[in-house]
């Protein structure tokens, strides 16, 4: 009978791989335990081999030796104290191969490298796994990886891997939202991720209600509950100090005492903040000594101050939000990023840490598309090349997309774990995603993506545009002369054409949402039919928020147009509110 698995043969050190045993503590962490498991599962799935797994007192004549063990030599701990961050060790010595970390999820890291690098599995999205078909995979006799990523901090905000935190450690995250990916019952934040100053002085979350920041009581206040959260969360390493999330035109405390503060510091409310974060930095440092404290540059605080520095334990997170997201944040192609890269290079050169808070997608239309995957690679560039410490990109972090939600996940932690891939090689990370999720028919969708990139580059694109500001309805591409939206719509079409597998199908239905939520958006001319059709989509995609503040309602009426879903959501909130 042959061989129906998708690797013919895999060779460890140039012995077959059934001659393996795993060994592995019984005591170790459970994230090294996860992929212990998942390191087996992939092995039989790629050539049909189980591996067993034995404890320290068993041997074997050839041992994958995982995490701390008594197997340990003098070559191997002094390659995993060379490692930084959360980085791995895959080091032969002997019979043995080695995979180890200065921290436990380094570990893991260290074997899904191993699974991605030289077995060929992908862990593209919750519901797509690929083992690449090869007649043969090797790991060589002489190997020896020792990695420590460049982000001691990486974050994504999208939905898919929020919901399965495997997924997300298997893409190296560290956190998710907040919350670790190696650890979900702890968080990388003590208590709240953002926006928590109103919230550590006892009050609620009101958008540009900012406390008074030279108000002593206020102060005592939040540094009782910051050490209340910390004594609380003994795994957190950050905790934010942060303010409250603002409008465009939002102020934080106008008293005299806060203002006189900003003035001396060049007029940036900044000033009074920082001052605020570096004394509560400093009267927790020595009980906290590895805990960061996080502070966002955000809106009306996002201009440094002209004296101050933040502290040695403050880290400012810089935020993208006004920004243009179809050129690269570093400002060399448009003008509208020209600010954005002055205050990273300012902020970089003060802070020992600096932090971004980054956006990537549409949040007043989730369901509309956002193509700036163009440029995702050449923003992590700019971070890195600026001396940023670690990252969160935001999506959609409500539902499940309509858009690439799935494709952003997995490029974006992928740039966060290696940032020193080329351009070329992301690209090709991107095409080997779109083949297997989207399957034969995947060519059309990556035209989709680089026509619409090339497109929304003509002009800006920013977090709350509607879907026409940036491709009006009535474009016409140069190159086919077709309507630019007919066109899209016969990329579309013919990708789902060409899909050979119900999964295949599943995946280019849901992710061609975003082209008919433009077209009825742009043109909906009492569609109502295609209106139901696309609604029942939505349904069955398990998509549950079309918008950052709604939910995707209940309808029944579908003449009921989607430009028109926000008032609708609106008007039967103030109904419902009425009624109780």
């Amino acid at each position: 009978m042959a061989n129906e698995f998708p690797v013919k043969k895999m060779l460890i050190c140039g012995v077959d791989i059934s001659e393996y045993r795993i060994v592995c503590a019984r005591e170790a962490a459970q994230c090294v335990k996860d992929a212990v498991d998942t390191l087996a599962e992939m092995v039989q799935k790629a050539v049909g081999c189980g591996l067993q797994v034995i404890g320290e007192n068993e041997t074997a004549a050839h041992e994958i030796v995982i995490g701390d063990t008594n197997r340990n030599t003098e070559a191997v701990l002094q390659a995993k104290a060379s490692v930084k961050n959360d980085g791995y060790v895959i080091l032969a010595e002997g019979s043995r191969l080695f995979i180890t970390g200065n921290l436990d999820r380094g570990v893991s890291y260290g074997v899904y490298s191993l699974l991605e690098d030289y077995v060929g599995v992908r862990f593209f999205a919750s519901d797509c796994t690929v083992i690449r078909e090869a007649e043969t995979v090797e790991v060589p006799r002489d190997i020896r990886v020792v990695y420590s990523p460049r982000f001691e901090y990486r974050d994504i905000g999208w939905y898919d891997r929020m919901e399965d935190l495997s997924l997300a450690c298997r893409n190296k995250l560290n956190s998710v939202c907040g919350r670790r990916t190696d650890k979900p019952e702890a968080n990388v934040y003590a208590e709240r991720f953002v926006h928590t100053l109103s919230i550590l002085n006892g009050g609620g979350h009101e958008i540009d209600s900012q406390p008074c920041l030279t108000d002593e009581t206020v102060y005592q206040t939040v540094l009782c509950n910051v050490k209340k959260w910390l004594s609380e969360n003994p795994d957190a390493s950050v905790i934010s100090v942060s303010q409250n999330d603002s409008h465009a035109e939002g102020l934080g405390c106008q008293c005299e005492k806060c203002r006189a503060i900003d003035e001396a510091e060049g007029g940036t409310p900044m000033g009074s903040l920082l001052a605020f974060v570096n004394r509560i930095a400093g009267d927790i440092r020595e009980e906290y000594p590895d805990v960061v404290v996080d502070t966002l540059s955000y809106r009306y605080t996002r201009k440094p101050p002209r004296k101050m520095v933040p502290a040695e334990n403050v880290a400012i997170r810089l935020c993208s939000i006004e920004y243009c997201f179809a050129h690269p944040l570093d400002g060399t192609d448009c003008e509208e990023n020209v600010d954005f890269k002055n205050l990273l290079q300012t902020w970089s050169r003060l802070c020992k840490r600096m932090y971004i808070w980054d956006y990537t997608t549409d949040f007043a239309h989730y369901l509309a598309p956002f193509p700036n995957l163009a440029i995702l690679w050449d923003n992590i560039q700019f971070f890195k090349n600026n001396g940023v410490a670690g990252i969160y990109e935001q999506g959609n972090y409500q539902s499940l997309s309509g858009e690439f939600g799935e494709l952003r996940g997995y490029l974006l932690s992928n740039l966060l774990w290696n940032p020193d891939m080329t351009k070329t090689e992301y690209f090709a990370m991107m095409d080997e995603f779109l083949e297997a999720y989207y399957g034969a028919g995947w060519r059309h969708i990556r035209r989709y993506i680089d026509k619409t990139s090339a497109k929304a580059a003509e002009t800006h694109l920013h977090i709350y545009d509607k879907p026409d500001e940036y491709r009006p309805a009535d474009d016409v591409d140069s190159e086919t002369g077709m309507r630019f939206a007919d066109l899209m719509t016969e990329l579309w079409e013919k990708a789902l054409e060409e899909a050979r597998t119900e999964e295949h199908r599943k995946h280019v239905k849901k992710s061609r949402i975003q082209n008919e939520y433009y077209n009825l958006y742009t043109d909906f001319n009492q569609q109502i039919e295609r209106n139901r059709a696309f609604y029942e989509n939505l349904k069955e995609a398990g998509i549950t928020w079309f918008c950052e503040p709604w939910e995707l309602p209940e309808l029944e009426d579908f003449s009921l147009e989607p430009k028109m879903w926000p008032k609708y959501c609106r008007e039967l909130s103030r109904k419902n509110k009425a009624e109780e």
